[in-house]
Parts: C-alpha cells; sequence; structure tokens
C-alpha cells in the first residue's frame, strides 16, 4: 500500500545551524581583500580566481537555502558543485600549465575524476564525501529513492515534494557544507594572498 501526502520539512529545529552555515559563506571571501594589488590592475591571472569566488558564493548560499527548504536533493548537487570547485585548485596546483583551460572561452575542459583524485591526494577523504554527494546527485541509487520510507513489509510513504527523511540527515549536510566553505575560505585567502604579489598567478 502506498500513501502520498505533503510532509514537508521543518528547518526550526536547525535555524541557528544554517544561520551559522550562511554567515560563514559569507564571510568565506573577506580573504579577497587586496587581490589586485597597489596599482589595482586587472590580469588574465585573476580571472579563474574570479570565477573560482563567484562559483563558491553560488553553490554555499545556494546549497544553505535547499537545506533550509527541505530539499536534499538539490541540496547535494549544489554540494558536489561546490566541492569540484574547491578540488580544481588542488589540480591546478599540480598542473599549472592547465591553467588555460580555466580562462574565458577556454575550448578544452578538466576531466572532473582528474580532479577529484587530485584533491583526494591533499585531502584524504575527499573523494569519499565526493561519491557520496554524487550517490545522491545522480538519477540512480540512492538519489532515485530519497522521499520513500518504507514502513514495513508491502508499505511504503512517497511525495513528489522533495524533503529529508530526519533533521539528522539535514544537518549531515549542513556539516558538510560546513567542513567545504572552511576550506574553501583558506584557499580564497592564500590565493588572494599570492595575486597581490608581483607577477604569481592564481593557484
Amino acid at each position: 500500500m502506498a500513501k502520498s501526502g505533503s510532509g514537508l520539512f521543518d528547518p526550526a529545529p536547525i535555524a541557528d545551524e544554517i544561520a551559522l552555515a550562511r554567515s560563514e559563506s559569507r564571510a568565506m571571501v573577506r580573504g579577497l581583500t587586496g587581490i589586485f594589488g597597489p596599482s589595482g590592475q586587472l590580469t588574465m591571472a585573476h580571472l579563474p580566481f574570479l570565477s573560482f569566488i563567484e562559483r563558491s558564493q553560488a553553490f554555499s548560499l545556494g546549497a544553505a537555502t535547499m537545506i533550509e527548504s527541505g530539499n536534499p536533493l538539490a541540496a547535494a548537487t549544489l554540494l558536489r558543485s561546490f566541492a569540484e570547485n574547491l578540488a580544481v585548485v588542488f589540480y591546478i596546483q599540480a598542473h599549472p600549465q592547465d591553467i588555460d583551460k580555466l580562462q574565458p572561452g577556454a575550448r578544452h575542459s578538466i576531466k572532473v575524476g582528474r580532479i577529484i583524485s587530485q584533491a583526494e591526494k591533499h585531502l584524504p577523504g575527499f573523494k569519499a564525501m565526493y561519491d557520496e554527494l554524487s550517490a545522491r546527485a545522480h538519477p540512480t541509487g540512492k538519489g532515485s529513492y530519497q522521499n520513500f520510507v518504507v514502513a514495513g513489509e508491502g508499505q511504503f510513504t512517497w511525495q513528489s515534494h522533495p524533503t529529508f527523511v530526519d533533521v539528522q540527515d539535514a544537518r549531515a549536510l549542513l556539516q558538510r557544507l560546513r567542513d567545504l566553505t572552511k576550506l574553501t575560505a583558506e584557499v580564497i585567502k592564500n590565493t588572494a594572498a599570492e595575486l597581490s604579489a608581483p607577477h604569481r598567478a592564481f593557484s
């Protein structure tokens, strides 16, 4: 027997945690100060970094909003993109010759698998986290049955509106968000310092 309903996720129990995650996401870009140096000149080396910051803000704040609204599929997908955005930094550090692939109008891209593998070398456990988010974001496996709750033999509940199974599931994604935000904030701060020095490129 299947039962449909319109149960919506109540974010009240984690409202303070969501507010903190949002605050951390907004503070993430504070390390941008001084990026253009004393001359204020914009160079090609700045462009991939500016793109990195824009995407970081979009994914982090977007994920917080989706968690608050009780949408685990959208939240996991945004967090996966947030993780990819962070991972590319570690890839470019190891393969600086590929920096042109991050410039506007680039005709070639970098394979995501290579990006994630490089990040794993610097951040053990990164790939496992990425695989978990991918499992939720992809239209197979866990991602296909987010809203199914099996209650017993022959019984389950389902609804078309996405929702978290419980508040702990929401907290788990919030922790992923905060971890990625913290790591990204460090990258922004360090890279801004490098770019403010003369003759330094995005790394």
